[in-house]
């Protein structure tokens, strides 16, 4: 196949909002191609319901690889993040996360969103409990998950999929009340 370089590329504006606000961690289950909607590579569009579960981190960094051998193209996808403050039911949880393979949502802090690990799914390759040496120092987890992909993680729409722990929002942006006033949330 012939390819030919057609266009180049000015700056952007300059609101370029850098890092990683928040990560999303679910069960990789292996589903058809042709249930995985979108333009392989650059954006999902459409994807099987699927609850996903949001983890709030600090120090979070999503980079893409992108090798090209006598093997072909592959893209080696690295994620690493920290959370904060360590307790049993968390260290419970990752320690259970090392033995399955995940999907990952990133939510980057210009409020996109991307996917790791589509079609091959991750692994927690690295997951480290830190407590420091002094009052300011660390007490919390850094995690390290790596997926290897024959396409760039897709851009998408978060609203694909379910999030765990969620409020349910009505068509007037008012979260759906219980009778005893509290809100529903989607567990």
């Amino acid at each position: 196949m012939s390819c030919g370089l057609l266009k180049g590329r000015k700056n952007p504006c300059n609101d370029n909002s850098g890092g990683v606000k928040r990560v999303y961690l679910f069960n990789y289950f292996d589903y058809l191609y042709n249930e995985i909607v979108g333009t392989k590579g650059v954006e999902l569009t459409a994807f099987p319901t699927t609850k996903i579960h949001p983890f709030e981190c600090v120090n979070a960094s999503f980079d893409e690889n992108i090798n090209n051998d006598a093997d072909g193209v592959s893209i080696d996808q690295t994620l690493s993040f920290t959370l904060l403050n360590q307790d049993l039911l968390t260290t419970n949880q990752l320690h259970d996360l090392t033995k399955i393979d995940l999907r990952y949502v990133v939510e980057y802090n210009n409020g996109n969103y991307r996917i790791g690990g589509l079609f091959n799914g991750a692994n927690i390759t690295e997951l480290k409990a830190v407590s420091g040496g002094s009052k300011n120092s660390l007490n919390g987890y850094q995690i390290t998950i790596k997926s290897e992909e024959e396409y760039l993680a897709a851009f998408l729409d978060i609203s694909i999929f379910i999030i765990s722990g969620t409020l349910l929002i009505l068509e007037d942006l008012l979260p759906l009340l219980l009778e005893t006033s509290e809100d529903l949330t989607i567990e």
